[in-house]
């Protein structure tokens, strides 16, 4: 009889311990949940993945832009996010000259021709970016390639082509003179005898030269 008394004792102690150890054990797996909300409020850039971003992510069009001469005036226009937009620039490249009243829409002014990139945030500190690259442009030329002026007072015509617009203009020497030293064609008059050269040169510092003959 007593023997038949402890074991089922024994049975019920052991029913408890196990109880126990299951209700006091956590498996070291488990996320720890604790303190994302806080970690979300103190850092409001970061996304929160349990729900929908809000606002809306930024995005800029175009993504890619071309520069090809300086002075050259690019525009780019921003959606999404939220809030009145801000526009920058990475380098010194180019700079945001201007931008629309409701700050959408931005113009990007060509101050070198190099790699640059234009960025726009919302209030909310959302961000996009476009690239701003350059493309291999061809020589600079000038028709015609050459000229004669028999005599003084004679005036030729010659236009530049071809390379990073805006243009520049010299003269090689007193014997002529133009009437503007910048722009597409420039005119040419004879002052006295004596051959000349004109050189055109391009943006990125290109030149190309002709001979004006003048007996």
């Amino acid at each position: 009889m007593k023997m038949q008394w402890q074991l089922p004792a024994l049975i019920f102690s052991m029913g408890l311990s196990a109880l126990w150890l299951q209700s006091g054990c956590e498996s070291t797996s488990s996320p720890d949940t604790n303190g994302v909300d806080s970690y979300f409020a103190n850092h409001p850039y970061v996304s929160d993945p349990r729900n929908p971003t809000t606002p809306s992510d930024v995005s800029i069009t175009p993504a890619n832009a071309t520069a090809t001469y300086v002075g050259q005036a690019i525009s780019f226009t921003a959606k999404g996010g939220s809030g009145s937009y801000h526009w920058d620039v990475v380098n010194g490249n180019g700079h945001i000259a201007s931008v629309s009243d409701d700050h959408s829409t931005a113009v990007y002014s060509v101050d070198g021709i190099a790699a640059n990139t234009v960025v726009v945030y919302d209030e909310y500190g959302l961000s996009a970016i476009a690239s701003v690259g350059t493309s291999a442009a061809s020589s600079v030329l000038i028709s015609p390639t050459s000229g004669t002026c028999a005599n003084n007072g004679d005036v030729l015509t010659f236009a530049a082509s071809g390379g990073s617009p805006p243009y520049t203009w010299t003269v090689l020497n007193g014997h002529g003179s133009l009437n503007t030293f910048t722009g597409a064609s420039v005119l040419y008059t004879r002052i006295s005898a004596g051959s000349n050269g004109l050189t055109v040169s391009d943006s990125m510092g290109n030149t190309y030269s002709v001979v004006i003959t003048q007996p």
